[in-house]
């Protein structure tokens, strides 16, 4: 058990020196020399776990998307509308991209190895798919239009929320990741709403916003 446990500790300190050297340089010019640097360890040790650079990263990826899919995750349990939800669980993983450097760091890399690598795919897959459930619960509860493909909104809430994230990461823009996704939600409530819902998903809408201020920037 002791072995065990300091393999994991060291497999720990990789992915977490891997995480702040690719959060702060970029994957491109973060090489597995500078980890091992950061990381003081030997080369061997970084291997034994993995054989490179790219097995890292998606190492990372995995992890990332747990950790943002469980905070998603945590609305199934709430007995509130399958719209309020789905918006309550936007701002979630808009937090933890704010707040958590494992879950932007693999957010980050997801669009990097998006088009190559199979847990790039997977993620994608699992919130298509997890949020189109909520879609169609919320057009059985009469506050999603009824003529909407549930796949087709959850591509859009999914792209969405993956544009919104990349705009508050590469802009100069100081706009903030849950400032662009209540704009996101302003935009798309009307268009995927019921005329007798739209106001109450607006109200809710502001409050949830509230409940998420945006942390100060240092």
């Amino acid at each position: 058990m002791a072995r065990q446990a300091r393999s994991e500790a060291t497999r720990r300190r990789i992915i977490d020196s891997a995480v702040q050297l690719f959060n702060e340089v970029g994957y491109p010019a973060t090489n597995l020399g500078d980890i091992i640097e950061h990381a003081e360890m030997t080369k061997g040790a970084l291997y034994y776990h993995f054989d490179s650079k790219e097995a890292l990263a998606t190492a990372i990826i995995a992890e990332s998307s747990g950790r943002l899919f469980r905070g998603f995750e945590q609305i199934r349990g709430s007995s509130a509308p399958a719209l309020e939800r789905i918006i309550h669980g936007c701002f979630v993983v808009a937090d933890l991209l704010g707040t958590d450097e494992v879950a932007r760091c693999g957010t980050y890399l997801l669009r990097a190895f998006g088009e190559f690598t199979d847990v790039a795919a997977e993620a994608y897959d699992r919130w298509l798919d997890e949020i189109a459930s909520h879609v169609a619960e919320a057009i059985e509860e009469g506050d999603v239009r009824p003529h909407l493909d549930p796949a087709a909104v959850a591509e859009t809430v999914v792209g969405a929320m993956t544009g919104a994230e990349l705009l508050s990461s590469v802009t100069t823009s100081s706009v903030d990741v849950l400032v662009r996704i209540g704009r996101v939600w302003e935009v798309l409530l009307p268009a995927v709403v019921t005329d007798d819902s739209l106001v109450y998903f607006q109200q809710y809408l502001a409050r949830e916003a509230l409940r998420h201020p945006v942390p100060a920037r240092s």
